[in-house]
């Protein structure tokens, strides 16, 4: 019986048919509802748990409607967000600091630069190499600073690359 159902689901959403029973739910009031609760949870299951209708509706919904679409993107993004800073703040925790977590929250702050930088850095934690944990403890001026100087530094290491593919020799300016 269960597959007869699964069956008769996929061809409903082959024919893009919706489910009647559970559009008749939605409201504005619902609409906003399963916003609020996607902006703080980013979870259309729990949303569509708690408002009693289905995460199929909401996402026909959002296929849909283009206003409820961008809505929903902006819900997202809020939660998102919450994660994010919720992650940073973990991220300095004095007990149980995350290097990981903070090399991963660096990397989505400054994905053009941290790739970078860690190539000039180093990714191991050997020798020379620059703790992605010290530096997202550094006051912000002084991380950017560092970033700035990493790349001037990356800058000129590749000036001389290119020079030395030219003839094969280093030149020292």
């Amino acid at each position: 019986m269960a597959k007869d159902r699964t069956e008769e689901a996929a061809l409903r959403f082959a024919e893009g048919r919706r489910r009647p029973e559970l559009d008749r739910r939605w409201s504005p009031e619902v609409e906003d509802a399963v916003l609020e609760i996607i902006g703080r949870t980013g979870s259309p299951k729990r949303a569509a748990e708690e408002l009693g209708v289905s995460t199929s509706t909401i996402h026909d919904h959002r296929r849909r409607d283009h206003e409820f679409r961008a809505r929903y993107a902006v819900a997202m993004d809020d939660a998102f967000t919450a994660v994010l800073g919720h992650a940073f703040t973990r991220s300095f925790d004095e007990v149980r600091p995350s290097d990981r977590l903070t090399e991963v929250l660096l990397r989505l702050r400054w994905p053009e630069r941290l790739g970078s930088f860690l190539q000039v850095a180093g990714e191991a934690s050997g020798s020379g190499a620059l703790d992605p944990m010290v530096i997202a403890r550094m006051p912000s001026e002084d991380r950017t600073s560092l970033i700035a100087l990493l790349e001037k530094y990356q800058q000129v290491q590749g000036d001389l690359a290119l020079a030395e593919g030219l003839d094969g020799v280093a030149l020292l300016v």
